[in-house]
């Protein structure tokens, strides 16, 4: 059964999630677990978003809309801009697969970062375009002339995670403005801003500050990370109108659901519950950086909601020996292979880990 699937499909290594907490349960009897491996939200949804999911108004037993009326008129209040330029997608990445195949076409070009996001490449290769990977300075920093030496003549898409997703690194607002002013006509700049509101660098601008530099310009936004809804899946996109209208020729109807696209509506609305977590989140993304930076250990700089620390040894290892602690992070693939990614938790979470990310490493050297 070999030749069942494509072969570029077949050539594709499949995206690798966070480690369940319910999987390392049942594979060590660990009951007393923490999850510190998807970039989630430890301080969970608004609890209005919670209330507005909990009553019996939703009619289950109906379709969702399939154009999300009531969430694209709120996201639209709150990015002062028209619907018609709001596509609603099943996460963000449901977005990056579809804007992969709407926009380029068989043997095209993208380019993205690495390491970066895995969907771009693998939404690239599902769509059999060409694509150029972009090494990062250093495996963590983003460099504009880099990126803009990937482009062809045949390149459609330009991919950035910013912030960047694992290193945590930022492209600053004149450089972003640089980027995409200098990137020809054809190609649409894709900004992938999951972790947008975790950056407080005083020179960091979200893109849609940017939307008057070019009109391919697509910028990405999550509802699983800061607002705390990751198990709903809500994601949108922000572009003209022409590529909002692109996309919903191929987005598949009903592709949020109804407890999703109220609970965001609800969540969008509680601005001092998302202002609440970030800040919590934002202030020990700085201590466990300094914790670890005290036991001589190299940690990326970050302006989202995780770390990335090089444990300086197989990252592997270091993350199989914590799965026994109870901890789960990611450990990462090449070329970050010494490299472990860290979510930041509640206090006593980060406390957790960095007891027993110390027990791991002071027996490895035993």
């Amino acid at each position: 059964m070999s030749d069942l699937a494509a072969p570029h499909i077949l050539a594709l290594t499949a995206y690798e999630p966070g480690k369940p907490e319910g999987e390392l349960k049942r594979e060590l009897g660990i009951d007393d677990v923490v999850k510190l491996a998807s970039n989630e939200n430890p301080y969970g949804p608004s609890a209005k978003a919670i209330e507005a999911v909990s009553g019996d108004a939703l009619a289950l037993h109906r379709y969702p809309d399939p154009r999300g009326h009531d969430l694209r008129q709120a996201l639209a209040a709150h990015h002062g801009v028209p619907a018609e330029h709001l596509c609603l997608g099943n996460g963000s990445n449901e977005l990056i697969d579809l804007i992969c195949r709407v926009i380029a076409s068989r043997g095209e070009h993208a380019v993205f970062g690495h390491p970066s996001f895995p969907c771009y490449r693998i939404g690239s290769v599902a769509q059999e375009l060409g694509f150029t990977a972009v090494p990062l300075r250093d495996h963590v920093h983003w460099n504009v002339d880099d990126l803009l030496d990937a482009v062809t003549p045949e390149t459609k898409l330009l991919f950035v995670s910013n912030p960047n997703n694992p290193t945590g690194s930022y492209i600053a607002k004149g450089e972003l403005e640089r980027l995409l002013r200098s990137l020809p006509e054809r190609v649409l700049a894709v900004i992938d801003e999951a972790y947008v509101e975790y950056a407080d660098a005083e020179d960091f601008a979200p893109a849609t500050e940017l939307r008057d530099t070019r009109d391919r310009l697509a910028i990405l936004r999550t509802f699983s990370k800061a607002y705390g809804l990751a198990a709903l899946r809500v994601g949108y996109v922000l572009g003209t109108p022409e590529l909002v209208t692109a996309l919903n020729r191929l987005r598949a109807p009903f592709n949020v659901s109804t407890p999703g696209q109220v609970a965001a509506q609800a969540a969008l609305a509680d601005d001092a519950h998302l202002r609440a977590s970030v800040e919590a989140t934002v202030r020990d993304r700085g201590k466990l950086t300094e914790a670890l930076g005290a036991a001589g250990l190299r940690v990326a700089p970050s302006q989202a909601n995780f770390v990335l620390v090089d444990v300086q040894q197989p990252g592997r290892v270091v993350y199989e020996a914590l799965l026994h602690e109870g901890v789960i992070v990611r450990a990462m693939p090449a070329p970050l292979e010494s490299w472990i990614r860290v979510t930041i938790g509640k206090p006593e979470e980060n406390e957790r880990f960095l007891h027993s990310l110390g027990r791991v490493l002071r027996e490895s050297r035993v």
